[in-house]
């Protein structure tokens, strides 16, 4: 006898916002133009006062457990704040207690028993005058954090010998917490036209920060909760493809 077709019907809990706004200001289709008007929503959605959401979706590379940020005291290249990369890319393994300097070799932040209160997450804005249209859906939620018990403070020396951006910083910014969507579908429409965008990967979406208090050996000797708004992580952009902070080496060779 032919087998049964078994069939299994997964129900998708989301959670959908939908808002009448003006984007008349909307200048194209590319994702770069779109997505500052949806951040903010996506703050409110899925974030709080301790998560704000990364300044600009192309540079989620930066957004990750551990990543590190100085606050620059003027604005270089538009930009209010350096990153220098994950914790692990600066650090002098040499004084860090060697627990510390295996857990970030190992690279395992994921948060096993977090659970969002929805599956998916989709937020609509759209302009009925001038038929635009900026739409996200975010599915599959998860959370990537410092192991709780594990405390940097006292453990970890950052190489501030080696690493010109960290010379006389009294503190840096560290990314503690992260909140991703394993996939993220963006739509952007203008008038008749529109353009999807199919992001994947676990894509960083809100981050929690604290600032870290550096002694004069580079030894980290105590913490801080931030709360950074979101006005302040909007970076200006001084060219359409000037996403990230690029240093100076960088800026030289490309210059050549």
């Amino acid at each position: 006898m032919p087998k049964k077709l078994k069939v299994v019907v997964k129900s998708l809990y989301s959670h959908e916002i939908r808002k009448d706004v003006s984007l008349e200001s909307l200048k194209s289709l590319k994702l770069e133009d779109a997505w500052p008007f949806i951040r903010d929503e996506i703050e409110i959605e899925i974030g709080s006062n301790q998560l704000v959401c990364i300044p600009h979706i192309t540079e989620a590379d930066l957004y990750k457990v551990t990543s590190l940020f100085v606050p620059n005291e003027k604005e270089t290249n538009g930009k209010k704040f350096t990153p220098l990369g994950e914790l692990k890319k600066n650090i002098n393994k040499e004084k860090s207690d060697p627990e510390y300097v295996d857990l970030l070799d190992q690279d395992d932040f994921q948060d096993h028993d977090f659970k969002f209160p929805h599956e998916s997450v989709k937020i609509t804005l759209q302009d009925e005058a001038i038929k635009n249209k900026v739409r996200v859906i975010m599915i599959n939620f998860s959370q990537s954090r410092i192991p709780k018990g594990k405390d940097f403070v006292n453990n970890i020396y950052l190489d501030v010998k080696n690493n010109p951006a960290l010379k006389g910083k009294k503190s840096v910014y560290m990314i503690t917490s992260v909140l991703m969507a394993k996939t993220i579908e963006f739509r952007v429409t203008r008038g008749t036209s529109s353009r999807i965008f199919h992001l994947g990967n676990a894509s960083p979406l809100v981050f929690g920060l604290e600032e870290f208090l550096i002694g004069d050996d580079g030894k980290l000797i105590a913490k801080e909760p931030v709360t950074i708004k979101s006005k302040f992580l909007q970076w200006q952009k001084l060219d359409p493809s000037d996403h990230l902070y690029i240093p100076e080496k960088q800026e030289t060779a490309c210059a050549q």
